[in-house]
């Protein structure tokens, strides 16, 4: 129990943690190829290095994922963006499989039996994934992880399917990671600094420079007094042309939202409805809670305890909730007003109140049936247990030797049956009251549905007064009539906006804000700030028949809150990015351009001193600049090309005008320090090998990226 408990508490990110677990392979997941919706081969969802991978093996992939965020999260409903992550997880799996497993078998990497259990359970080398789920801490004086708790984990996990299929999917995520971490790690060993290169990197950080410099910035030449036309814009272009390239087929859609919002009247109509309620409620001699279960909407999911007829809440808790404090201290049967809690209206009556701890440690042993051992036979054990407990009068010790030696709660058994502190209401419902309605020291037997429990509170903090609280919440809701409303305005739209300038015209007509979604790729998600279902977006715009200035239908969210109008507005192809689409990003660069090349003709010939007279220039003297120097000092600028123009002059030249990132400069060096001999390289090697090590994961995907023959699929199939 303790185990599925405190992984249930961790899930969310630990699913993150998995997706992500393998030799950093998210980063090829930008392999996309052209990626329109209609390939051949209907089945298969990916080709790999010519091999082709069938849907069915990235499904049974998938089902791994999900069975094991369904076991840890029992419950929970899957949102969209565990959907994203799951399916994530799935195609790192395969990209495992025909990309990176063919990396490791050639240099015969692989994880032992004895290895794995070492990571699984070893007290110096467990995983960080057992660490953490597992709650360990390192003994200060030894070092080491006590791991009995794990061990016993695993060596029990085939007696429960749950647990069978979490001990499952962590030690193949364990393994995966190890050998990654393995490739990895051979990886980064190999980087060598030859002597010659480790030279020049010391003079490079050694070798100094004192100048003076004039310096005029490009923006004391006002744009509108520099012409850029599309001749100097398409020159630029043509040879920049390598730093304008699409990584993968993208487009850009523009859409305007028809919100479906509670109209005034709607929120009135609410809150008359929640009054009515409440004077219903005040009438009742009985049944308040179910009354109030029976008529909420049940808006908050995020803490699904206020609405249980088992939690006492605390005037922390209440106030959370939405209750004052004047409120949350009255007597038994006072109701509160009806108030507004952001989407809702809701009021709540008092049932009953006690003074309870508000945190509780306690420890247990648990008997679950089986086949063999009925639940009536776990009981008669249980008492058996308890009654030697409470007779022997037993202290941790005891309990704790009983515990290792019955219980069958893998996560708690090697602790003693120690669950740690807990606050009321995270427990199942049985156990919880057993734990905060009885005094520190009880030893009781409770049922649950997890079996028989032995149950020893072992300490509380001091009982503060506690509340349980009927609540009754009414959602702020559209009417029917107001969804009428958008669902005719939309369509609306959509007829008199049959292509894109009548779009355009239409959107202004109506104010309505026109937004935009750009370079979004076949398998983006996120298209539309809000709207889960992007996909559907995603795929009308990747529709091979799709031409630019094509109107969509009228989209709906999944969450029924908007409509959404789309325009597809650019359609931009894998290779090097259409001219008109880089106008944007050149023109400002070949402004900069033409603002140097003036600049520099006006200032060629001239001193620093004769620049600073006549055009008004910052000047300034610069000491100890070396090649690897950030910036200029004083200025804060980064300039490259001034540091290694200032070290290649002599001293007393003055340099021809520099057209730097900022500005344009003329510099006139003063001075000039060179490295001090030096024979031993050895740590300068060192040094630059650490600095290579440390970035090999990136140079590496890199190199990986280009080699991998890739024809994603994904987007035919979600």
């Amino acid at each position: 129990m303790a185990v599925l408990q405190n992984i249930r508490e961790k899930c969310g990110v630990l699913v993150i943690v998995i997706v992500g677990i393998a030799l950093l392979a998210f980063l090829l997941g930008d392999f996309l190829s052209s990626g329109r919706i209609g390939h051949g081969d209907d089945s298969v969802i990916a080709k790999i290095n010519g091999s082709k991978v069938d849907y069915s093996e990235w499904s049974a992939n998938y089902n791994n994922h999900r069975l094991f965020y369904e076991v840890a999260q029992q419950g929970r409903n899957i949102d969209a963006n565990t959907e994203r992550s799951l399916r994530e997880s799935a195609w790192n799996d395969i990209l495992n499989t025909y990309v990176w497993n063919k990396y490791y078998e050639e240099v015969g990497l692989g994880v032992s039996d004895e290895e794995l259990e070492d990571l699984l359970y070893g007290p110096t080398h467990a995983h960080s994934i057992i660490v953490q789920n597992f709650g360990l801490q390192k003994n200060a004086e030894t070092g080491e992880y006590d791991t009995k708790a794990p061990k016993n984990f695993f060596d029990n996990a085939e007696d429960d399917p749950n647990y069978k299929v979490i001990a499952d999917y962590w030690k193949k995520a364990i393994e995966e990671d190890q050998i990654s971490s393995k490739y990895g790690n051979m990886v980064s060993k190999g980087f060598y600094t030859p002597t010659a290169l480790a030279k020049m990197y010391y003079e490079d950080q050694t070798n100094t420079v004192d100048f003076e410099y004039a310096y005029r910035e490009y923006s004391s030449i006002k744009d509108e007094d520099i012409t850029v036309t599309d001749k100097d814009m398409q020159a630029y272009y043509d040879k920049h042309k390598k730093r304008f390239v699409e990584d993968q087929d993208n487009r850009d859609v523009e859409y305007v939202v028809f919100d479906i919002v509670p109209s005034e009247s709607d929120v009135a109509e609410i809150k008359k409805n929640t009054e009515d309620l409440r004077t219903e409620m005040s009438a009742l001699t009985d049944n308040y809670l179910s009354f109030a279960q029976l008529n909420s909407s049940n808006s908050r999911p995020e803490d699904r305890r206020m609405y249980k007829d088992d939690f006492y809440m605390n005037e922390k808790d209440a106030e959370t909730i939405g209750f004052t404090e004047e409120f949350f201290n009255s007597e038994v049967g006072t109701m509160s007003e009806v108030t507004r809690q952001g989407d809702f209206f809701m009021f709540g009556r008092i049932l009953e109140t006690a003074n309870r701890p508000d945190s509780v440690n306690a420890s247990h042993i648990l008997l679950i049936p089986n086949d063999s051992v009925t639940i009536e036979m776990c009981k008669a054990e249980a008492d058996s247990l308890a009654n030697v407990l409470r007779n022997a009068k037993a202290d941790s010790a005891a309990f704790a030797a009983m515990a290792t030696e019955y219980s069958q709660d893998p996560g708690s058994k090697n602790n003693g049956g120690n669950l740690g502190d807990f606050t009321e209401g995270t427990m199942i419902s049985e156990f919880n009251e057993a734990c905060f309605a009885n005094a520190a020291g009880t030893i009781q037997v409770v049922e649950t549905q997890f079996g028989i429990h032995i149950i020893k509170i072992n300490s509380q903090t001091k009982p503060v007064r506690k509340a349980k609280i009927a609540i009754l919440d009414q959602e702020i809701k559209y009417s029917d009539n107001t969804y009428e409303a958008a669902f005719h305005a939309s369509n609306k739209f959509l007829a008199e906006s049959k292509t894109a300038e009548d779009f355009d015209k239409n959107a202004a007509d109506q104010n309505l804000n026109v937004r935009m979604a750009n370079r979004i790729t076949d398998m983006s998600d996120n298209v539309i700030p809000g709207i889960d279902n992007g996909r559907e977006i995603v795929r009308w715009a990747f529709n091979e028949d799709r031409k630019i200035g094509d109107i969509s239908n009228v989209f709906e969210s999944s969450a029924r809150d908007k409509f959404l109008v789309v325009k597809l507005s650019k359609i931009r192809e894998k290779g090097f990015t259409p001219f008109e689409d880089t106008k944007e990003t050149i023109e400002p660069e070949v402004r900069k351009q033409m603002k140097a090349e003036k600049m520099m003709a006006e200032m060629t010939g001239m001193t620093v001193e004769a620049i600073a007279q006549k055009f008004g220039a910052k000047t300034d003297v610069l000491t100890n600049i070396n090649f690897s120097s950030f910036s200029l000092p004083g200025l804060g600028l980064i300039e490259p090309k001034v540091n290694a123009v200032a070290l290649n002059s002599e001293v007393n030249a003055v340099s021809a005008p520099i057209d730097g990132n900022n500005g344009v400069y003329v510099i006139k060096v003063l001075k000039k320090t060179a490295a001090p001999e030096k024979q031993d390289f050895e740590n300068d090697k060192l040094a630059k090998m650490q600095e290579y090590m440390r970035s090999y994961s990136y140079r590496m995907n890199n190199a990986v990226k280009k080699m991998t023959k890739m024809d994603d699929r994904r987007a035919k199939f979600f």
